[in-house]
């Protein structure tokens, strides 16, 4: 599948209703942040109060890509929700967070 494909894929109709359908599945819940802190308890880890939480899921995420296997791009056991933050660990988009630095004003010279 194209990038042109795949972005009319992600307009369609058919998309937009079945993307509302896993997330209502999932209950709005991230379901990687429930696996980590499940993973976490389980091996005794302790986490911090910020990643004791389960996110918002509002993103979809293919779990087969869809550009690799568009015959799944509509199969429930290939989506799952997802917050945005593990959506980019999943595609391993990992971005720090960089601050502009504010331009230093130099002495003023008459």
């Amino acid at each position: 599948m194209t990038d042109k494909e795949a972005k009319h894929f992600y307009n369609s109709k058919e998309w937009k209703e079945k993307r509302i359908d896993i997330l209502i599945r999932d209950r709005n819940e991230c379901q990687d942040c429930i696996v980590r802190i499940r993973k976490a308890i389980e091996e005794g880890i302790r986490l911090t109060p910020e990643d004791r939480k389960v996110r918002r899921a509002t993103e979809v995420h293919h779990i087969q890509e869809l550009k690799e296997h568009p015959e799944l791009a509509l199969v429930d056991d290939n989506l799952i929700g997802l917050c945005h933050t593990c959506h980019d660990i999943r595609h391993n988009r990992h971005t720090l967070v960089r601050r502009k630095r504010k331009k230093r004003l130099t002495e003023e010279r008459w």
